[in-house]
Protein backbone atom coordinates (compact mmCIF):
# COMPACT_ATOMS: atom_id res chain seq x y z
CA UNK A 1 0.00 0.00 0.00
CA UNK A 2 1.25 3.01 -1.22
CA UNK A 3 1.66 6.64 1.34
CA UNK A 4 -1.17 8.02 -0.45
CA UNK A 5 -3.22 5.20 0.38
CA UNK A 6 -2.55 4.66 3.75
CA UNK A 7 -3.63 8.05 4.11
CA UNK A 8 -7.04 7.92 2.59
CA UNK A 9 -7.77 4.69 4.49
CA UNK A 10 -7.19 6.42 7.80
CA UNK A 11 -9.40 9.46 7.06
CA UNK A 12 -11.85 6.61 5.53
CA UNK A 13 -11.44 4.59 8.76
CA UNK A 14 -11.97 7.97 10.70
CA UNK A 15 -14.91 9.33 8.83
CA UNK A 16 -16.62 6.10 9.64
CA UNK A 17 -16.38 6.65 13.07
CA UNK A 18 -17.46 10.14 12.90
CA UNK A 19 -20.81 8.75 10.75
CA UNK A 20 -21.22 6.37 13.39
CA UNK A 21 -20.83 8.73 16.42
CA UNK A 22 -23.17 10.47 15.18
CA UNK A 23 -26.08 7.41 14.14
CA UNK A 24 -25.33 6.47 18.08
CA UNK A 25 -25.63 9.64 19.37
CA UNK A 26 -29.41 9.61 17.71
CA UNK A 27 -29.32 13.31 16.76
CA UNK A 28 -30.07 14.95 13.83
CA UNK A 29 -27.72 15.52 11.34
CA UNK A 30 -27.58 19.43 11.71
CA UNK A 31 -27.82 19.25 15.81
CA UNK A 32 -25.14 16.99 15.94
CA UNK A 33 -23.18 18.57 12.75
CA UNK A 34 -23.27 21.87 15.34
CA UNK A 35 -22.30 20.36 18.13
CA UNK A 36 -19.16 18.81 16.91
CA UNK A 37 -17.85 21.62 14.61
CA UNK A 38 -18.95 19.62 11.75
CA UNK A 39 -20.07 21.43 8.27
CA UNK A 40 -23.19 19.52 7.26
CA UNK A 41 -21.90 19.83 3.70
CA UNK A 42 -18.22 17.84 4.87
CA UNK A 43 -20.19 15.34 6.71
CA UNK A 44 -22.55 14.70 3.95
CA UNK A 45 -19.41 14.49 1.76
CA UNK A 46 -17.66 12.41 4.24
CA UNK A 47 -20.70 10.48 4.19
CA UNK A 48 -21.19 9.88 0.64
CA UNK A 49 -16.98 8.66 0.43
CA UNK A 50 -17.75 6.01 2.45
CA UNK A 51 -20.58 4.76 1.09
CA UNK A 52 -18.81 4.68 -2.58
CA UNK A 53 -15.50 2.54 -0.50
CA UNK A 54 -18.01 0.25 0.83
CA UNK A 55 -19.74 -0.24 -2.59
CA UNK A 56 -16.12 -0.92 -4.22
CA UNK A 57 -14.99 -3.20 -1.59
CA UNK A 58 -18.47 -5.11 -2.06
CA UNK A 59 -17.52 -6.51 -5.70
CA UNK A 60 -19.15 -7.19 -8.56
CA UNK A 61 -22.36 -8.96 -6.83
CA UNK A 62 -23.99 -6.37 -5.36
CA UNK A 63 -27.22 -5.52 -6.65
CA UNK A 64 -28.62 -2.59 -6.18
CA UNK A 65 -32.51 -1.76 -6.53
CA UNK A 66 -34.69 1.31 -6.46
CA UNK A 67 -36.91 1.73 -3.26
CA UNK A 68 -40.05 2.72 -3.85
CA UNK A 69 -42.58 4.18 -0.91
CA UNK A 70 -44.87 0.76 -1.05
CA UNK A 71 -41.87 -1.42 -1.45
CA UNK A 72 -41.72 -4.68 0.43
CA UNK A 73 -39.21 -5.11 3.36
CA UNK A 74 -35.69 -5.89 1.99
CA UNK A 75 -32.84 -7.88 3.73
CA UNK A 76 -29.47 -6.69 2.95
CA UNK A 77 -26.26 -9.99 3.55
CA UNK A 78 -23.65 -8.74 6.06
CA UNK A 79 -20.70 -11.32 6.59
CA UNK A 80 -19.01 -11.80 9.75
CA UNK A 81 -15.35 -11.43 9.94
CA UNK A 82 -13.80 -14.45 10.43
CA UNK A 83 -12.38 -13.65 13.53
CA UNK A 84 -16.06 -13.13 15.07
CA UNK A 85 -16.55 -16.27 17.21
CA UNK A 86 -19.82 -18.04 16.27
CA UNK A 87 -20.25 -20.77 19.07
CA UNK A 88 -22.41 -19.95 21.63
CA UNK A 89 -23.92 -16.58 20.16
CA UNK A 90 -27.10 -18.30 19.96
CA UNK A 91 -27.67 -19.09 22.84
CA UNK A 92 -26.31 -15.40 24.13
CA UNK A 93 -29.69 -14.11 26.40
CA UNK A 94 -27.23 -11.63 27.74
CA UNK A 95 -28.21 -7.69 27.66
CA UNK A 96 -27.43 -5.88 24.65
CA UNK A 97 -24.68 -3.37 24.93
CA UNK A 98 -26.91 -1.40 22.15
CA UNK A 99 -30.47 -1.76 20.76
CA UNK A 100 -31.15 0.35 17.47
CA UNK A 101 -34.86 1.09 17.00
CA UNK A 102 -35.42 1.82 13.40
CA UNK A 103 -39.38 2.13 12.57
CA UNK A 104 -40.55 -1.47 13.38
CA UNK A 105 -36.94 -2.80 13.39
CA UNK A 106 -34.74 -3.50 16.65
CA UNK A 107 -31.08 -4.19 16.40
CA UNK A 108 -29.67 -5.65 19.17
CA UNK A 109 -25.30 -4.96 19.11
CA UNK A 110 -24.19 -6.74 21.85
CA UNK A 111 -20.13 -6.09 23.25
CA UNK A 112 -18.90 -9.34 21.65
CA UNK A 113 -19.62 -7.55 18.48
CA UNK A 114 -16.85 -6.64 16.57
CA UNK A 115 -16.39 -3.31 14.42
CA UNK A 116 -16.99 -4.71 11.36
CA UNK A 117 -20.27 -6.22 12.43
CA UNK A 118 -21.26 -2.99 13.85
CA UNK A 119 -20.22 -1.32 10.19
CA UNK A 120 -21.87 -3.43 8.64
CA UNK A 121 -25.32 -3.10 10.28
CA UNK A 122 -25.00 0.69 10.28
CA UNK A 123 -24.30 0.40 6.46
CA UNK A 124 -27.17 -1.91 5.86
CA UNK A 125 -29.63 0.17 7.64
CA UNK A 126 -29.04 3.48 6.17
CA UNK A 127 -29.19 2.24 2.85
CA UNK A 128 -32.94 1.27 3.59
CA UNK A 129 -33.68 3.94 5.27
Amino acid sequence: MEIAEARQAVKLREWAEMVQARWMSGQTVKTWCEENNVAQKTYYYRLKRIRLEALKSTGPNIQILPLHEKSSPAFAELSLSDNYPLEGNEKDTGTPAVTINVGNMAIKIHNEAGAEIIENVIRAVSEVY
